[in-house]
């Protein structure tokens, strides 16, 4: 009986072998991921979306590739999520605080209010805290200074409102207010004269941000 071999060059056997320690490595960081607490680790979705960008650019079957894919993303849904929830239950905190801050304003006879705030930078939750005090103080001028991070020296959103009241009486607008902040920073915005909105994609001064926003206001309706 005649045996008949087939010789595999070392170069292929190899690249296999390769591919499947590549492949064994990125289950491996895969399973790591899957097993994270998302709502301990505010990052999670920025990680999977780091391994996401990795396996992309690796080498692999596309089989495995598909099927590594679908449980990153899965992760990334599972951080999105979990980020939502944790946001959710700053704004609600947040809420609170204002509502303690403008009350005392209103006592101190204050015409303007600046605060800095633990939203992120959502935008939605901005509408929820510029309810909030024109509910409590609706002729309070008001700005709100909040970072994406608190302490990353990334994004922060600044907006501000400006009743009718205050500015038949003063001249301030809420997007002059807005704009010579931002400017002061290297930030954008716009808006109307009763309210506006804007962002500074990095900043690591905050109270630097506060105290430019509260010398214009100051100025602003000192004048009555």
């Amino acid at each position: 009986m005649i045996i008949s071999c087939v010789h595999v060059p070392a170069q292929i056997l190899s690249s296999s072998l390769l591919l499947i320690t590549i492949g064994t490595k990125f289950e491996d960081r895969a399973t790591t991921l899957e097993s994270i607490d998302a709502d301990e680790t505010p990052d999670l979705d920025k990680q999977a979306g780091a391994l996401r960008k990795d396996l992309d650019a690796a080498e692999l079957s596309a089989a495995l590739k598909s099927e590594l894919r679908a449980r990153i993303e899965a992760v990334q849904k599972k951080g999105i999520e979990a980020k939502k929830r944790l946001l959710a239950g700053r704004v609600d905190k947040c809420l609170n605080g204002v509502k303690v801050e403008v009350e005392q304003a209103l006592a101190d006879g204050k015409k303007s209010l600046v605060l800095n705030l633990d939203i992120g930078a959502d935008s939605k939750a901005s509408q929820k805290v510029i309810k909030a005090v024109q509910k409590i103080a609706p002729d309070l001028a008001f700005m709100g200074i909040s970072e994406e991070e608190v302490g990353s020296g990334g994004k922060v959103l600044c907006f501000s409102i400006v009743p009718d009241s205050l500015m038949k009486e003063t001249g301030l607008k809420a997007n002059e207010w807005l704009k010579d902040v931002l400017d002061s920073i290297g930030g954008r915005g716009g808006g109307k004269p009763g309210s506006a909105q804007g962002q500074v994609p990095q900043c690591d001064d905050v109270d630097a941000i506060i105290t430019k926003a509260e010398s214009f206001v100051d100025d602003a309706v000192a004048v009555v």
